[in-house]
């Protein structure tokens, strides 16, 4: 069982941006899943597709996911989406609030 403390999802990716955008894998299942989910619309994934670097793939779908209205739901879907497309180190340190937050195994 994994328990966690409360964390601010209005603003957790805003804070955990920059280095975001250096761990996600932007192009390897991840715009699949976040349409799946909703998250993401056709045209946004092929926006986040039409940039150039790595960064600029991620700044772009960062964008996306933090405008939407529900946050809290939002970083919700986000982070299963990175679970489900082998992106757990990401969703971990989302969770963790970048290493600042624990949360134990029980």
């Amino acid at each position: 069982m994994l328990l966690l403390a409360v964390i601010n999802t209005k603003n957790i990716l805003s804070c955990l941006r920059k280095d975001l955008r250096e761990m996600i894998d932007p192009d390897f299942q991840l715009p699949a899943k976040l349409m799946s989910q909703d998250v993401l619309t056709d045209e946004d994934r092929q926006k986040v597709k039409r940039k150039e670097s790595y960064q600029e793939r991620n700044d772009e779908l960062l964008n996306f996911v933090i405008q939407k209205n529900d946050a809290s739901l939002v970083v919700s879907q986000f982070t299963g989406c990175l679970r489900d497309t082998d992106q757990e180190h990401v969703c971990n340190f989302v969770n963790c609030r970048g290493g600042k937050q624990t949360f134990y195994l029980v």
